[in-house]
């Protein structure tokens, strides 16, 4: 079988001898596949051709592509989208983000710096960072009392290109909520504009997110009123970029998504915003979810709280444990309120943090959620083989040797281990690269101190009574 290699850059061209097939997929990287039976030089120079036209159109249309960080969530799952109810990579994995939203950006905007972002992305291990763009409370967009329109269009795109930087998705989040924005037609001639601009600068961004309205509310704001809303905004926004996913919210502070799914919205790539406060909300507005999911309503759960629904009282981590493994359950991805230093419960760090840098100063909410986030999240798949990428756990389809993950914690200088609880670990060792035995332990644990070894790569063999499993892990 004959190969040929033609690289530029990104771009990786393969030809291959067997059909007259021409298959093309994109994952991280743009991979162009020629299959060829019975290939003659004639034959081959006109593919040659082919390739080359193909490869510029490619080039062109890429020419401004975000170069993600390796091994970072957009850099493992690309562009993605929403197939039945759930949120897929570009490979059409399953996949589940978990992070942080902001407060209101004029509340603390101390607390939304280029160190905060890289803290977020790289010790707190989040996979998505949602702006939360208040209309009108608090020096809110529509006031321009903070800041003009188009300045507060700047910041955002500040924050967006941040979260490019280190890798993670971000959603833009129009943050309709009380002071007459609880129906979101209120400030329709804004949101028009907004995402007109945001969905023509960033319609090239695989890592962003349009939410066109966070919490409708008031009592005669229905999902007509919404839908009303939507059906203006979703296409100004499909006009400029066809791809991106989109969240609606939905009546109730975004808890009516079982009234959305009896009528839901017809494009593609849609999903719906399920909001929650553990002290305040729990089976009634999961058994709503559920009938969502049943009708076939993709669901995102864009904002929840460990506090009650004012944003104090709590925290309440036993409701919020029961939360978190419902939406795992279900493959649900989460954003957590809120990243930021404000003085209330449900503000993951201390008062005063931000003023100072302190992005781990926590508060008893940001201490639970940092753990909750410094455990693997749901994992099926990926777009690129990242044998150090250890944020992910495999999800169900595998075997339970596959899913063994090992993982390195920063902030407690220990490797931890994730299996399936019917697994019984006989032991584990250690190997530096050079196939030395470094460190060794008999029985089971689910956490091994290794602080005191140096930086590195390690391949680790996780010893069970059903087999060993192997994997190369990074310390850093």
């Amino acid at each position: 079988m004959k190969l040929f290699y033609f690289t530029y850059n990104r771009y990786i061209c393969e030809i291959f001898s067997r059909n007259y097939t021409i298959a093309f997929s994109v994952c991280k990287q743009y991979v162009l596949v020629f299959n060829l039976k019975s290939v003659y030089m004639g034959k081959l120079r006109s593919l040659l051709g082919l390739f080359f036209f193909l490869f510029l159109v490619l080039l062109s249309t890429e020419a401004n592509a975000i170069d993600y960080p390796p091994c970072s969530p957009v850099s493992v799952h690309g562009r993605l989208s929403v197939n039945k109810v759930s949120l897929v990579n570009e490979c059409g994995y399953v996949v589940q983000l978990r992070g942080m939203s902001s407060h209101g950006l004029g509340w603390v905007p101390e607390c939304y710096t280029e160190d905060a972002i890289k803290t977020l992305a790289e010790d707190w291990k989040i996979d998505v960072f949602r702006i939360a763009v208040y209309t009108h409370e608090n020096k809110g967009y529509t006031t321009e009392e903070w800041k003009t329109k188009e300045e507060y269009n700047q910041y955002v795109d500040e924050l967006v290109d941040l979260c490019a930087k280190y890798g993670i998705y971000c959603i833009i989040d129009w943050h309709i909520l009380n002071q007459g924005s609880g129906d979101p037609n209120y400030t329709l001639d804004d949101a028009k504009e907004f995402w007109d601009y945001m969905s023509k600068k960033h319609k090239k961004d695989k890592h962003v997110i349009y939410e066109i309205c966070n919490e409708p509310n008031g009592y005669s704001v229905g999902w007509n009123e919404v839908k009303k809303y939507a059906n203006i905004i979703i296409p100004i926004i499909r006009k400029n970029d066809s791809k991106a996913v989109v969240v609606c919210g939905t009546p109730t502070w975004s808890q009516g998504v079982d009234l959305a799914a009896n009528d839901p919205l017809l494009y593609d790539n849609v999903m719906y915003a399920l909001h929650f406060y553990a002290g305040t909300h729990g089976d009634f507005e999961k058994q709503k979810a559920d009938y969502a999911l049943s009708k076939g309503l993709p669901v995102f759960v864009t904002e929840f709280g460990t506090s009650a629904s004012t944003g104090g009282g709590g925290v309440f981590a036993f409701e919020t444990d029961l939360w978190i493994k419902w939406m795992d359950s279900r493959n649900l991805s989460w954003c957590n309120w809120s990243f930021a230093d404000k003085n209330e419960s449900s503000a993951a760090l201390n008062e005063d943090a931000c003023s100072f840098s302190r992005w781990n100063d926590l508060s008893e909410s940001g201490e639970y959620i940092k753990d909750k986030l410094s455990e693997p999240s749901l994992f099926y798949g990926s777009c690129v083989k990242c044998d150090s990428c250890s944020r992910f756990r495999v999800g169900k389809t595998e075997s339970k040797l596959d899913r063994v993950l090992v993982y390195y914690c920063l902030s407690t200088g220990e490797f931890k281990f994730w299996f399936s609880e019917d697994s019984h670990m006989k032991g584990i060792r250690f190997f530096d690269m050079m196939g030395r035995l470094v460190y060794s332990f008999e029985g089971s644990t689910k956490s091994i101190n290794f602080a005191h070894f140096s930086p590195g790569s390690y391949v680790v063999k996780v010893e069970f009574e059903e087999g060993t499993s192997v994997k190369r892990v990074l310390k850093r």
